[in-house]
């Protein structure tokens, strides 16, 4: 067929089907009991970017929205698959430099944030601010002491790839000290981090809460991150040598702090023979080690050269232990660790076992733990959603339990929108949901962050979507890398100016009386 045919040919198909959509009842035709024959709108089909949606333009001023304000030039990061299988990124990058600055007094920072400045603030059970003081003392003691602290921000997709993490973490280490990606699992699913480069060798096998639904392990001891790894199956059927290595490198696609670190630590536990770990540098053997039957959770620990900038670990044994977490960290100062468990609701810690929950979050010594999540529950639409409220409580007030001192904040759902006539609008129960969860936080003794509010309310994801240049992707549900740095300097704001608060309210506590008469 010529091609003036062709195009004939096609301006008459569109033509026919655009008459066919627009008188086609819209409710459909229904063709017995069973069948129901609907066809598409043609304004559901074209993106209308005109459709009335929220007002983002003083966030976009505030924050100063331009592509050196974030890691990334452009947006590549797929959500893809959970595969073990390694796959070297592609993104390209441009990344900022950090600093550390460090201030021994006890007052509000120079830079402090001012309360009128912060776009959303933290909100508090019977607004009692007191619920973050202790984290803030933990805080504020790094200034003067040698400790190594730990934030621990567990999410849904919408933090795969070390999203909003990296900066909150950038920003603690650059005031409060600290290095490094902080902990992360031996097996890396692809696409949900970018902070170091995996290459994995050997029979590796990953094991998360499915695997317990599943039957595969015979145990609940998934630790921290909610996960562990294997370079040998579980049940051995004989004795056979089993080696495998784990090569991490130093990634050019995140800030220059992250990819400073001096300690490579391993989490691990319950292998039933010895193993030899073996840290090695371009080929060559560093530092050896055999390992212990043990029944607990146990460590290995090096000391690295800050210039070295790739380190392979080789693991050789008749039995593998439970690899629990890798950590790449500092000696001293914080960490926030990005952790995320695509496709939860955050509902399932309470589903491990606990007392070893306890025993690693002392080890690590966490001292806040960020909980955001909610995406995974907005298209299942139900009227009530009190169950999740009960749900989300019941885990809050688990993880309080594990240590004395530890602090909670509940980042709350984001924004999602869907087609509904050729407009792209928020689900209908994304507020339902983030009274939920304000709901647990506040009966939790947990502070709450609004995201959705942050963001501007309702039908704010298609200003996300349309901004220029774009802070959330065209699913209308998952930020761009600038988005998510939008929203992690929202949060950041307002983190600092309540810690600020409590520097202030601790030294007027200490403050002499100088008006009492002698």
């Amino acid at each position: 067929m010529k091609p003036f045919k062709t195009l004939l040919f096609l301006i008459f198909t569109f033509l026919l089907l655009a008459i066919l959509s627009y008188f086609f009842p819209i409710q459909g035709i229904r063709i017995g009991s069973d069948l129901l024959l609907r066809f598409p709108r043609l304004e559901t089909i074209i993106i209308n970017e005109n459709n009335a949606h929220a007002d983002i333009s003083g966030i976009i001023e505030q924050y100063q929205i331009e592509p050196l304000d974030t890691i990334f030039e452009s947006d590549t990061l797929e959500f893809v698959s959970d595969s073990i299988e390694f796959v070297p990124d592609s993104i390209t990058s441009k990344y900022l430099t950090d600093t550390i600055s460090k201030s021994a007094e006890m007052k509000p920072d120079k830079k402090a944030i001012l309360p009128g400045s912060v776009k959303q603030k933290l909100e508090y059970p019977n607004n009692n601010r007191n619920v973050l003081f202790t984290f803030f003392e933990s805080l504020h003691n790094l200034k003067t002491s040698n400790d190594l602290i730990r934030i621990l921000h567990y999410g849904d997709s919408q933090i795969e790839g070390d999203r909003i993490s990296s900066y909150i973490r950038k920003e603690l280490q650059r005031e409060f000290g600290g290095s490094g990606i902080g902990l992360f699992p031996a097996v890396i699913i692809q696409g949900t981090t970018i902070s170091v480069d995996q290459k994995l060798s050997g029979s590796w096998d990953r094991y998360t809460i499915q695997s317990i639904r599943n039957g595969n392990i015979y145990h609940k001891r998934l630790g921290a991150l909610m996960s562990f790894s294997r370079f040998a199956p579980v049940i051995q059927q004989e004795n056979t040598m089993c080696s495998a290595e784990i090569t991490l490198r130093k990634s050019s696609n995140t800030y220059l702090n992250t990819r400073k670190f001096k300690n490579l630590k391993i989490y691990y536990g319950y292998n039933e023979k010895p193993f030899i770990a073996e840290l090695k540098y371009k080929n060559q053997t560093l530092d050896a080690e055999l390992i212990s039957v043990t029944k607990q959770l146990s460590t290995i620990s090096w000391k690295i050269d800050n210039s070295v900038d790739e380190l392979t670990i080789h693991f050789k044994g008749e039995d593998s232990p439970d690899i629990y977490a890798m950590a790449l960290d500092d000696f001293k100062g914080i960490a926030v660790d990005n952790i995320p468990l695509r496709g939860s609701s955050g509902t399932d810690f309470t589903k491990t076992d606990l007392a070893f929950f306890r025993s690693m979050y002392q080890k690590l010594n966490v001292k806040l733990v960020l909980l955001q999540f909610g995406v995974n529950l907005v298209p299942h639409i139900v009227s009530d959603y009190s169950y999740y409220e009960k749900q989300l409580e019941k885990q809050l007030k688990t993880i309080k339990s594990l240590r004395p001192d530890i602090s909670i904040i509940v980042i709350g759902v984001s924004d999602m929108s869907r087609n509904e006539g050729g407009k792209y609008v928020s689900y209908p129960n994304i507020e339902k949901i983030r009274e939920a969860q304000k709901n647990a936080a506040f009966k939790s003794d947990c502070a709450f962050w609004d995201t959705y509010q942050a963001m501007g309310g309702i039908n704010s994801m298609p200003a996300w979507v349309y901004a220029d240049p774009p802070l959330a992707r065209t699913d209308f549900t998952h930020f761009t890398w600038k988005g998510s740095t939008v929203i992690a300097k929202m949060f950041f704001d307002a983190l600092m100016s309540d810690y600020n608060y409590y520097l202030q309210q601790t030294t007027e506590q200490i403050q002499p009386n100088t008006n009492e008469i002698n």
